[in-house]
């Protein structure tokens, strides 16, 4: 019974070892989003209702381990205003700014003039009309 209880002891104390050494925390890559501005929008401008109208958004990035990450928006009537979030993922990134691409897609339900302001500064927008059918 005394040689039971010890080797139990022992798993016990291995099994308590291997899942506190192990943290995926250590792996875990540093991830940093914020707001990029917008230099670009480029996409159809009339549509017909309940068909998606890609809208390729052009924005910069600080360095080379930026990428797009999501389009946040807030919508006013008929006028949607959109920011692009980048993550920024890694390191020895560099300083040099870089231009990335992603596509933005507009759908409606209703025919209407919808306006589309990408943020291009912290004041000033490029706005995108798409007019539905």
């Amino acid at each position: 019974m005394k040689n039971y209880r010890l080797q139990a002891a022992i798993v016990l104390m291995l099994v308590a070892t291997a899942f506190t050494s192990c943290s995926l925390d250590d792996n875990t890559p540093n991830v940093v989003t914020k707001s990029s501005l917008v230099t670009k929008v480029e996409g159809a401008t009339t549509a017909h209702i309940n068909v998606e109208v890609p809208v390729t958004v052009t924005f910069s990035v600080d360095n080379n381990c930026g990428s797009y990450n999501q389009f946040v928006e807030t919508t006013a009537a008929n006028t949607k205003t959109i920011e692009v979030e980048s993550k920024y993922e890694g390191s020895n990134c560099g300083t040099t700014p870089a231009s990335k691409t992603a596509v933005y897609k507009f759908k409606s339900t209703a025919v209407g003039t919808y306006n589309l302001k990408f943020k291009k500064t912290a004041t000033e927008f490029t706005t995108h009309t798409i007019i539905i059918n």
